[in-house]
This record gives structure tokens, C-alpha cells and sequence, in this order.
């Protein structure tokens, strides 16, 4: 279905007559009508020769948790010989079989020869030596945005193309890798072309996602006048690799940057990953980036930008500043980061701020620092040659520390300064018992006492209910963890269910110094993606009125509420310490993140072991283990199903684990 308006009618009417030599008075004797349909057909039909149907037969049933089907989606026709460019959407359930309909009619198999990971784009060669037709490209440079594209799939019929009509949004989307359209954008036409009012093409049709990454990425956008297409001209270069049966990965420099604002914040690095190609270049932590490929960076946005339409192997020319010098590197990027692993020497330190240095609160048993002797009540006051300030600071310096080589500290225990080195661990699963006071002394009188109790929290903008409970003893001197729960759908709609919560969990936020923070849904039916923006808006709201501690913040909930507790954290890691998912699976669609050296997550699920759902959450606790997480699985009883999730043994297991989110 094609839907313009005047304006557009009268565009398209221009520019058919114009490429027809059409006369003025022909204009005013022409309904526009049939103008409009004249110059989207006589677009179509010189493209059309290029499109043709692929059907898929077999494979998976799901990917991740995402159902997927065999069934006829599109390709493009890229060189005569016979080499198809589609979506890696349509091929994600990696099917057994697949037909190609050549726009001669003719029927023949085909096979993937490679795959862009990147653009998630697939390379298919059509078993037939038939000479296939070749659209004209049209670069990306030469693109306007404003100007009119029609999106074409071949999904429902392998003679007649299907047609979306709308205009070039942007040229620089999803970090440099597509151009953006508002024309329909589904499975109807994945893999099909995006072309000019002319029948050049712009790009393929692909879902993708500028945080979320693999083939479903993007996919929820569905007809939501977000569509992205992946221009060519980029990737003529690369066909050759690609027809060799090499597939093209995404170009990994290996660093984190400092700061969480990617508008305004400089490319500063906080982290370099070992063995990474920015490690071996010699990048150091504190460097900021100036320059790569003779583009200059101002903000971390920029660097993305440059960055991103990037593939391994190529050779990237970097200019970082250092103190005050800069320094020229080349960098070769790679497809493979090695999976960086929190390092944990055993401690938990003391919340209390002290002049300088870290107090140790506990030492877990047989742990590193068990191992060399250290105990609480120790002031840790250097790591290797460098002056440790806080607790913060210690976890970001061991964050950067290689892996292989031991940790130097230096102890003040009384009046004696001891010397110990230590090889770090990993990150325990297992849940301590009840804890010493994190605090030692008592908080600073206050000159004006914060508002405390239930709190209204409310967006202008949003139809969400959300509120906050702050214990009486909270004390801004001390940054409060929060317990960030997604209420399940429509349950805030009941005076009941706020109150049970605040009940809930009054006494572990008086006791850890946590503050309680409810979103609910906009909707009673569910949660939407689109809503992680909206709790991350609320955190916020919260933030700007009360000190928080991100690392003690944990997104929670049960179900959909656990579900959307994954979301929110993973893409807004900067603000979210901690996950604790009950009954939850991760959203479909959806890939966890790489972990991060700079913004820690940790992990708690509850379901029954030997419950309907169990194999499936088991699952997800061994991907997000396969990636290296901590994850600490509490086996549910069925004692009883409430909205507040109040069983007492995993209630009690998950209070000790948010009281010890901030170990080291």
C-alpha cells in the first residue's frame, strides 16, 4: 500500500515528467493521481529485473528466545554470475534448505558463501548459469536526506514486487553503517533494495540496532517508520573476500571510554582490554583520542561514528593525546576481544569515607585475600605505586590490571605497613552470611533533613506510575543503593500492592542504606522495549534529589518486571550495578552485552529448579556465564505467589547478595 500526500504527489509527478520530457501543459492534463503511481512504477520496474524471491526450508524453531520460521523473504541481485545479497534476518534460523525464484521464473537452490556481521547481510550464489541483471548503485555521498525512497520486497509474490513508499531520513545512522528511511520497514521487505525516485539503489533492507546486536536486532522496529538499509557502495571492495567464503566481523579496538555522556564527554580511555589490538598498539588508560583516520575527535560520538562501519583486519592510523604530547599509532583491528573477567581479590570495603585508602569490612574465605592473611580492619593504601583513595578507585585500577601478572598492595594494619602481593580471582556466586556493619562511625549531623518516606516520582511526558520510599537515617553523605523494581503491569494501579512493597522492603533499606525506587508499565497489557528510557528517566529524576551509589543499584523484578530488568541494564550499565530477575527470562531479541571493566554487572535469578520454565532460565544463566558474568542462581520454593515476591528464603538470599554488590 502507497500513502502520500499533495506535496509528495506533486514531487513525484515533477520528477517523472522531467525524466519523460513531459511539457507543462501535459502536467496541468494529467491526474496526479496517476502520476504519482506512473513515477513509482517506472522506478520499480527498472529495479524489479534485480529482486528475487528466496524461499528457506528447515532449521531452528527459535534463536535465543525469538520463535523463527521458515518461509519466502527477498534478495538482491549483486553481480551477474549469480551472487544475491539479503538480509541475515531471514536467514537466522539457519535453514537446511534454500530455493532461489530468479526473475526468469526459473526455480534453483543456492547457497551461503559468507556473511557480514557487522551489516547483517548475508552473500548467497544461485546454482545456475543463467546472467543475472545488475542495478545501477547510486554512492552514498549523493544522497540527499529529504529525498524520496521506495522500499521493495519480493516476500509475497516472486513476480510482482511489493512497494513502500517514503523519504531518506539520514545518511549516518547506527554508527555509520545505514542510512535511515520512514518508508515500512518489516520482514515484507528485508533484504530487498531501498532506491531513488530514478530505481538506483541506496542499500539492502536490514533490522538493526545501534545497541543490540545479532540478526533479530532492530526487528522490533517493526513498520514503525524507523527502517535502515546498508548502502553498497561501502562494500564492492569487499566482495571478493566475501566470495571466498570469508565472512566480515565487526572491527574491535579493545578500549572503554571514561565518562557516561557520548554527546558531550571526550574519547577519553578508562580501560584497555588485555591482549587487545589497542594494548599491543600501545594505548594507555588516561590517553583520550584525538584523531583516527585523519578525522578529528571532539566527543566519544565521534569516535563511534568513525569506528563503527569498520571491519576487522583493517589498519586504523590513531592520534590520542598523553599529558601533553600527542602520540601517532596504528592500530590493527580485530574480530575478537579475550572476555574480560572481573578480577576480585576477596574483600568488601567499608562504606565510610575515609581520608585515603580503602578499610576492609570483610574478607571472603578462601579467598586471595583470605590466602595472604589479610583481615577486616585493614587500610589498603596502594595498589603497586599508586595512591589509593577510595573503594572506587581501587575496583577501576584493578579493573585495568593484566590478568596474568600479581597485584602488589600495600596494608596499613595499626602502626605496621606490610607489603603482600596477591594473584586475583573471579568474582564469587556464592552468597555470604549476614555481614558486619558496613558503616563505622556515625553519619554527620544534617543542617536541613531531606525528604524522606513515599515519594511521588512523576514524568511530565509519560504515562507511567512510579513512586519512591526513602528510609528516615538516609544521610546524602552517604550515596544510598537503590532497589529499582518493575512492578508487574497494572499492578500499581492498586493502593494494595504499594504498600506491600514498601512493607517488603522497608527494613533491608533502613538497615544497607537503600532507597526503593517502583516503576510500573504505561500499559496494563505489558511492558514495552521503548520503556528502558522511561525507569532509566525515573533513576535519574531520583538522582538529581538523593546520592546514589550505581554499583548498589539493582534493576528487579518479577516475570515481565524481571524481564525488563535485563533491559533496562543492559542499556544503561553506566547507572545499573546489579540484575536480579525472578522468573525472568531476557527479552526476545535481545543480547546481553559484552562485560564491561568499567560498569560491573552482577546477577541473581530465582526460579525453580525443577519448575516448567527451569531448563529455559538455566540456559540464560549459562550464556551470561559463558560471557563471563557472575551469576548467583537461588533455587524459588512454591510457598506462595505474590506480586511483592516475599518468599523468605530467596527474599533473605537476595538482600545478603545487594549487600555485597560492592565487593572487590
Amino acid at each position: 500500500m502507497t500513502t502520500l500526500n499533495k506535496n509528495s504527489i506533486t514531487k513525484f509527478a515533477c520528477m517523472l515528467l522531467i525524466t519523460l520530457g513531459a511539457s507543462s501543459s501535459q502536467l496541468a492534463a494529467q491526474d496526479l493521481n496517476q502520476l504519482e503511481q506512473l513515477a513509482i512504477q517506472a522506478a520499480v520496474e527498472r529495479v524489479a529485473p534485480s529482486l528475487v524471491q528466496i524461499e528457506t526450508l528447515g532449521g531452528l524453531e527459535k534463536v535465543g528466545e525469538q520463535l523463527v520460521a521458515s518461509g519466502t523473504c527477498t534478495g538482491t541481485v549483486v553481480t551477474a554470475d549469480g551472487y544475491i545479497l539479503s538480509s541475515a534476518f531471514n536467514f537466522a534460523q539457519k535453514p537446511t534448505s534454500i530455493l532461489v525464484t530468479l526473475p526468469s521464473g526459473k526455480r534453483t537452490t543456492a547457497k551461503i558463501i559468507a556473511r557480514d556481521q557487522s551489516r547483517m547481510l548475508v552473500l548467497l550464489k544461485v546454482n545456475s548459469d543463467e546472467q543475472l541483471t545488475v542495478p545501477d548503485f547510486i554512492e552514498r555521498e549523493k544522497l540527499q536526506v529529504g529525498q524520496w525512497t521506495i522500499a521493495l520486497g519480493k516476500t509475497f509474490s516472486p513476480d510482482t514486487a511489493n512497494v513502500s513508499v517514503g523519504v531518506l531520513s539520514a545518511v549516518n545512522r547506527v554508527w555509520g553503517k545505514a542510512v535511515q528511511t520512514d518508508a515500512k520497514i518489516s520482514p515484507n521487505n528485508y533484504g530487498g533494495p531501498l532506491v531513488d525516485i530514478h530505481g538506483r539503489v541506496l542499500g539492502i533492507l536490514v533490522p538493526l540496532s545501534p545497541q543490540a546486536k545479532g540478526e533479530l536486532a532492530g526487528s522490533d522496529w517493526y513498520d514503525s517508520g524507523i527502517g535502515f538499509a546498508v548502502p553498497i557502495d561501502g562494500l564492492l571492495a569487499r566482495f571478493e573476500k566475501m566470495k571466498e567464503g570469508t565472512d566480515l566481523m565487526p572491527g574491535l579496538l579493545g578500549i572503554n571510554l571514561k565518562g557516561a555522556d557520548i554527546v558531550s564527554d571526550p574519547a577519553e580511555i578508562g580501560a584497555v582490554s588485555y591482549n587487545s589490538p589497542a594494548q599491543k598498539a600501545g594505548i594507555e588508560v588516561g590517553d583520550v583520542i584525538i584523531k583516527m583516520n585523519g578525522n578529528s575527535i571532539v566527543r566519544q560520538a565521534q569516535l563511534k561514528h568513525t569506528l563503527g562501519p569498520l571491519y576487522s583486519g583493517e589498519v586504523v592510523k590513531i592520534s590520542v593525546r598523553r599529558e601533553k604530547k600527542t602520540i601517532e599509532l596504528e592500530v590493527e583491528l580485530t574480530d575478537k576481544l579475550v572476555p574480560f573477567v572481573h578480577p576480585f581479590i576477596g574483600i568488601l570495603p567499608m562504606r565510610d569515607a575515609s581520608a585515603s585508602g580503602v578499610v576492609i569490612r570483610y574478607v571472603y574465605p578462601d579467598s586471595p585475600a583470605a590466602n595472604a592473611k589479610i583481615v577486616a580492619g585493614d587500610l589498603i593504601t596502594k595498589l603497586g605505586e599508586k595512591q589509593i583513595a577510595n573503594s572506587s578507585e581501587l575496583r577501576s585500577l584493578l579493573a585495568t590490571h593484566d590478568p596474568e601478572k600479581s597485584v602488589q598492595l600495600t596494608i596499613q594494619r595499626g602502626e605496621e605497613s606490610l607489603q603482600i602481593e596477591l594473584q586475583t580471582s573471579t568474582l564469587p556466586e556464592t552468597i555470604s552470611e549476614d555481614l558486619p556493619a558496613a558503616f563505622a562511625n556515625d553519619a554527620a549531623e544534617l543542617a536541613e533533613k531531606p525528604q524522606t518516606g513515599e515519594l511521588e516520582i512523576k514524568l511530565q511526558e509519560e504515562a507511567n506510575k512510579s513512586f519512591a520510599w526513602v528510609p528516615e537515617g538516609y544521610n546524602p553523605s552517604r550515596p544510598a543503593g537503590v532497589i529499582l523494581w518493575h512492578a508487574a503491569p497494572g499492578a500499581l494501579e492498586k493502593e494494595v500492592t504499594k504498600k506491600a512493597l514498601i512493607k517488603l522492603w522497608k527494613e533491608p533499606c533502613e538497615k544497607n542504606n537503600l532507597i526503593l525506587l517502583v516503576v510500573g508499565s504505561a500499559n496494563d497489557s505489558g511492558w514495552s522495549r521503548t520503556e528502558a528510557d522511561v525507569v532509566r528517566k525515573c533513576l535519574d529524576q531520583l538522582s538529581n534529589s538523593y546520592s546514589i551509589d550505581p554499583i548498589r543499584t539493582v534493576a528487579t523484578g518479577k516475570k515481565s518486571g524481571g524481564s525488563m530488568s535485563y533491559l533496562v541494564a543492559f542499556k544503561h550499565r553506566e547507572v545499573i550495578g546489579a540484575v536480579a530477575a525472578i522468573e525472568a527470562p531476557v527479552p526476545r531479541g535481545t543480547t546481553p552485552p559484552d562485560a564491561d571493566p568499567l560498569n560491573r554487572l552482577l546477577f541473581f535469578t530465582a526460579y525453580e529448579d525443577k519448575g516448567k520454565d527451569a531448563t529455559k532460565f538455566a540456559g540464560i544463566d549459562k550464556s551470561l556465564r559463558a560471557m563471563k558474568y557472575s551469576v548467583t542462581h537461588v533455587d524459588s520454593t512454591k510457598e506462595k505467589e505474590s506480586e511483592d515476591n516475599s518468599d523468605k528464603h530467596e527474599y533473605k538470599q537476595l538482600i545478603r547478595w545487594i549487600d555485597s554488590l560492592d565487593r572487590i
